[in-house]
């Protein structure tokens, strides 16, 4: 995604991230389990919202999503890897408000980008468990020519036991919170916290006046 970032995110960097989430552990194939039924009803939803996406509008996907995505994804954890270091010298307050934008800002780009249906489908593929109870659930949609593209989520257990989505693969292999902590360190180190909830703010209300989300 890019649009109010524009930071580079190097492989030593990315290897970090993808081992802050266990994922240097030896992968085996399972049969689909839990994790897959979390991103069985997220494709669901992004596929309900497509179909009915002209009908619903901007705000109308919004709200349909927010419940499932909210659900599905654990943004506390999300942001906290997001914010890198600076992490730990935020307030409570501070940590909720980030954690709350990050949800609202990815429902925006989700509204954004998923409002048409032209015959495109989901298809969950295998799943990979990894260390601590982690798994990774392989995923794509198939579009309309038969073009399928790769989106990997990477889900953990809560205390619970629960999995919830903590990353988003890209083609396999671009990690969204590898390029969101690129982005909010960047912002935070340079312009301070504030500046960077300005700027999801902002961006929140460029998707809502329609700008695009292709690229996001």
């Amino acid at each position: 995604m890019a649009g109010a970032f524009h930071r580079p995110v190097g492989r030593g960097f990315l290897g970090a991230i993808l081992g802050a989430f266990w994922l240097l552990a030896t992968a085996q194939s399972v049969a689909a389990g839990p994790a897959s039924d979390v991103v069985g009803k997220l494709n669901a939803a992004f596929l309900q919202v497509m179909k009915d996406g002209p009908a619903l509008g901007y705000e109308g996907r919004y709200e349909q999503l927010e419940p499932v995505v909210s659900e599905a994804f654990d943004f506390a954890i999300m942001a906290r890897v997001a914010a890198g270091s600076h992490w730990r010298n935020l307030t409570e307050a501070q940590r909720a408000t980030l954690a709350d934008s990050f949800r609202r800002y990815s429902l925006a780009v989700y509204a954004a980008r998923f409002k048409e249906y032209s015959g495109q489908k989901f298809e969950i593929l295998d799943e990979q468990p990894k260390d601590k109870g982690a798994v990774l659930v392989q995923n794509q949609i198939v579009r309309s020519d038969g073009d399928p593209v790769r989106i990997d989520y990477l889900l953990h257990p809560e205390a619970s036991g629960q999995l919830r989505i903590v990353d988003v693969f890209l083609k396999s292999s671009i990690s969204e919170l590898a390029v969101r902590r690129s982005e909010f360190t960047g912002v935070i180190g340079s312009q301070g916290f504030d500046a960077l909830i300005a700027t999801l703010e902002k961006r929140i209300k460029e998707f809502a006046a329609g700008k695009d989300a292709e690229v996001e």
